[in-house]
């Protein structure tokens, strides 16, 4: 296996341990030399090389969860290509970053640090969370991370998925078409999908518009949410605050309106941060599976994206 990225020395280390009958290469980002092509059959990372087509590798797994950038190079490799992807315990940290978002509004916490600021003493009205109602788009395993996180809190949750399958860490489970009937008396509104062909700006105006003054949490993909639509939800009331730890360009440009929306908060794609201790253990875990000729669990469909 090729290791490529700036986990690739640290995930090697543990992968000595846990396969070390897995031979394993480093290579830099950028294409990978002819040589390790040569001798690969399977490659891990986080960019995928564009010199890889073509080449021996047939497995392909990814460093990160989000896979909509190696899926669009791989959808029409020639031959059987498997790429997984890297869940561990992004779920749960992923849960954690909303939650604590989740809390800052309710407690109010942004404006005592403006009043902070402002040398002023006083206490404002504020809400439990518990008994509020959460929905969390996408019902996979980072949907499921943040519902478990939500309810914990004690919200109830609803997730929405493409097939509305009920799942243990939700109260309910909905069709993406059931979604009007519940957006209206929705507190917390978690997109957690991933980027295909129907997820994009999936979160725009008719969704945007059926809220009645939600807080909107993007930890999915940044293309997920049409950003002319939530601007005008906010300025509408149908958003009162928007946190957004991934956009539709990364970096954000200079300029752009959200850098100094005073209702949105950013973060530069941090609330689920890859650890070589999640990597490495998917990695062998996949490898004793695929070579038992079981299809992991993180197996991507490549025609549907996810």
């Amino acid at each position: 296996m090729i290791l490529s990225g700036p986990l690739a020395a640290p995930v090697a280390d543990r992968l000595a341990e846990l396969a070390p009958d897995l031979a394993t290469r480093l290579a830099p980002a950028g294409p990978v030399p002819a040589d390790d092509l040569a001798w690969a059959d399977s490659w891990s990372g986080f960019e995928l090389p564009e010199n890889l087509a073509g080449s021996p590798v047939r497995w392909v797994h990814s460093m990160a969860a989000g896979v909509d950038a190696m899926v669009g190079a791989l959808v029409h490799a020639p031959g059987p290509l498997v790429l997984t992807r890297t869940v561990g315990a992004m779920p749960a940290r992923i849960g954690t970053y909303v939650l604590a978002h989740v809390l800052d509004d309710a407690l109010r916490l942004g404006d005592y640090r403006a009043q902070q600021a402002r040398g002023q003493w006083r206490q404002l009205p504020a809400e439990d969370v518990a008994g509020r109602t959460g929905v969390v788009l996408g019902t996979g395993a980072i949907g499921s991370g943040v519902a478990a996180a939500l309810r914990g809190a004690g919200l109830r949750v609803v997730g929405a998925s493409r097939s509305g399958a009920p799942r243990p860490a939700f109260d309910d489970v909905l069709t993406l078409d059931g979604l009007p009937e519940v957006l209206p008396a929705c507190d917390v509104l978690v997109c957690a999908l991933p980027l295909t062909d129907t997820t994009r700006g999936l979160v725009g105006e008719a969704l945007l518009g059926r809220l009645g003054g939600a807080l909107v949490v993007n930890v999915g993909r940044g293309a997920c949410v049409d950003p002319g639509a939530l601007r005008r939800a906010l300025a509408a009331g149908r958003v009162r605050r928007a946190v957004l730890d991934v956009v539709e360009t990364e970096p954000l440009p200079a300029g752009d309106w959200r850098w100094s929306h005073p209702a949105v908060t950013l973060t530069p794609h941090i609330s689920g941060p890859t650890q070589p201790g999640d990597v490495a253990p998917a990695i062998a875990r996949n490898r004793a599976l695929l070579a038992a000729g079981v299809v992991p669990e993180t197996a991507v469909d490549l025609r549907r994206g996810y």
